[in-house]
This record gives C-alpha cells, structure tokens and sequence, in this order.
C-alpha cells in the first residue's frame, strides 16, 4: 500500500461516515451501472461497497441519495475516478476521488452534510 505523493495527502482529509446507496457508472457514456452503497464521504472523495468490480483509474459518474442530519433525502451527482479497489468478503471495496472538489454552490446537500457532520464535537 504505497500511500505516496497526491494520494497520501487525499487520505488526511477528514472523511465523514455517510451511509446511502449509490449508482456508479462510466463518465460521460452509456454502460454498466453498479449498484454501491455509500460508506463514507469528503470533500475529495468518498467509500463504497458493491458486489461488483470497477476498474482502478476508471472515469465514472456517481449518484448517491442519503439522509441529512434533519432525515431530508438528498441526491446529489458527481463525477470522478476510482483510485482503488480492493477484495472484500461481500465484494469489492472502492474508493472514488471526485474531479471536483465539494462545493456549497455546486452540491449544497453534501457540502452542508459534511460541514455539519465535520465540525460536530466527538
């Protein structure tokens, strides 16, 4: 595990836990679509598991609805790429970094998720 360079800095990010499902599928064209479920999410990225495989550095859209501290449903659209993928005993587990970092302008539901969630004492 060569936490190197770029990705080592991603991994400092503070990472909210936020459970929802997900559909994951190729940027930008028609294709499969995987079904995930949403573990964890950042501002650069996030965690998911799925019975299915992605490709490591394949570009992909994802969609995922959750529930905000108030039990409002938010979905929101990203895209990104898969950093890593790694065997799991349901599947696979897979982390995405998002071409975009989080922004309350351009995904006001999870930006506020994880601001809220984020600075929450422990």
């Amino acid at each position: 595990m060569g936490a190197s360079g770029r990705n080592g800095d991603r991994r400092r990010d503070l990472r909210a836990t936020l459970v929802g499902s997900a559909l994951v599928g190729p940027k930008g064209q028609a294709g499969r679509v995987v079904s995930a479920v949403l573990d964890n999410a950042s501002r650069i990225g996030a965690g998911f598991h799925a019975r299915e495989q992605l490709d490591v550095h394949e570009a992909v859209t994802v969609s995922i609805a959750f529930l905000d501290q108030k039990e409002r449903e938010q979905q929101e659209k990203l895209s990104g790429t898969v950093v890593w993928v790694k065997p799991w005993e349901k599947g696979y587990l897979i982390g995405v970094t998002w071409d975009e970092i989080v922004t309350k302008s351009k995904h006001p539901g999870l930006y506020t998720y994880l601001e809220e969630t984020l600075k929450a004492p422990a």
